[in-house]
């Protein structure tokens, strides 16, 4: 396994939102269902891509939800076969990546596992729905993420620092706006 380094300066930019998404995302949900089979409890497309009229850098993020943590040696085979890179933990403990790099260093997937139930399960689909039904939101996200990729163009690591405190605000919102749908 090839350490996964979050702090790499890649360079990354934003494009409107591209209805090409979503069949991206099936093609790659049909791909996902044939590696993990059974141990799949459900494909989630997520992130920027996931939520129409968000400006996005043209990555796919999915989330596979399984019930246990395990090694996952033969898809992992499999993955790297397919040109994925993975690293163990990269987003919380206990969790999974693959991720697909283009031929420019630039990031085209990323394929998060997680058990059900978990925190980051919950965060992922929370923040995704409650931006599918606030468009002000989408907007204000979406121009929040063009300022900051003009202050730090090169420089992904400052980008995420810089929309910190508005993401933190914003899953603040979304889990009181889940809360108030029971």
């Amino acid at each position: 396994m090839k350490e996964l380094d979050k702090n790499i300066k890649r360079k990354y930019f934003f494009t409107e939102y591209d209805p090409n998404w979503k069949e991206q995302f099936l093609t790659l949900k049909s791909f996902l269902l044939k590696v993990f089979e059974d141990k799949v409890l459900s494909v989630e497309h997520i992130g920027s891509t996931s939520v129409e009229g968000m400006k996005a850098k043209p990555l796919i993020d999915v989330l596979i939800v399984i019930d246990k943590m395990e090694d996952f040696e033969e898809q992992k085979s499999v993955m790297t076969t397919a040109g994925y890179e993975w690293g163990e933990n990269y987003i919380a403990p206990n969790t999974l990546i693959f991720i697909k790099i283009g031929p420019d260093g630039e990031k085209l997937e990323n394929i998060h596992i997680c058990e059900k139930g978990s925190f980051k399960v919950r965060q992922f689909i929370v923040m995704r729905d409650y931006l599918r039904t606030h468009p002000e939101k989408v907007k204000e996200y979406s121009d929040l993420k063009e300022k900051n990729v003009s202050l730090y163009p090169n420089d992904y690591p400052a980008y995420r620092i810089a929309k910190a405190p508005y993401l933190e605000q914003l899953e603040r919102e979304a889990y009181l706006w889940e809360h108030s749908k029971e």
